[in-house]
């Protein structure tokens, strides 16, 4: 025999020992435990906004503040977290002085808002819309949270301060000089 058919015959037989099967020791595992998470409760954060906006040679300033309250109670999604609801006042000055001032809860929409938006919704939109005939507009909304299942409104005050809520069938409609 020559030395190389021994050569080849030795290193055949090291790769058949390495690659034959190796006994394992069994992995011993755990039973997994169902954890069981708390539902959490949620809040909106606090927002405060203040803007201006010119209808004719007039000047409005409004201010928006939003904040998350406990005794208005709160809503449960499917998975048991539980979100508190908001109410946002609306203050408005027309020439330094108080002109429109009402603080806004889901409540204040009861009779326009659907029973299911009433029972499982959150306030949770609030934004000045648009000028349309010498009146300020602002949209406000309804939502289930966490979702895209919304009730919106317009909220609509003339220049004498009277206000009327309608329900918004134009939601996706933006204002022409909306960004």
């Amino acid at each position: 025999m020559s030395v190389k058919y021994i050569l080849t015959a030795f290193v055949a037989a090291l790769i058949l020992v390495s690659c034959g099967k190796k006994q394992e020791k069994p992995v011993e595992t755990a039973p997994v435990e169902e954890v069981k998470t708390e539902p959490s409760i949620h809040r909106l954060p606090q927002y405060h906004f203040t803007d201006s906006v010119q209808v004719g040679q007039r000047t409005y300033v409004y201010t928006l503040h939003r904040e998350a309250v406990d005794s208005l109670g709160s809503v449960s999604d499917e998975y048991g977290d539980h979100y508190v609801n908001t109410f946002y006042t609306l203050d408005i000055k027309r020439g330094g002085s108080q002109f429109y001032s009402k603080r806004f809860t889901k409540q204040t929409l009861a009779g326009k808002l659907p029973a299911d938006f009433m029972k499982n919704g959150i306030l949770d939109g609030f934004r000045f819309f648009r000028v349309d005939d010498g009146k300020l507009v602002f949209s406000l909304c309804v939502s289930y949270p966490e979702s895209d299942l919304s009730s919106p409104f317009l909220l609509t005050i003339g220049p004498d301060g009277s206000a009327t809520i309608t329900k918004d069938e134009f939601m996706d409609v933006e204002p022409d000089d909306a960004p």
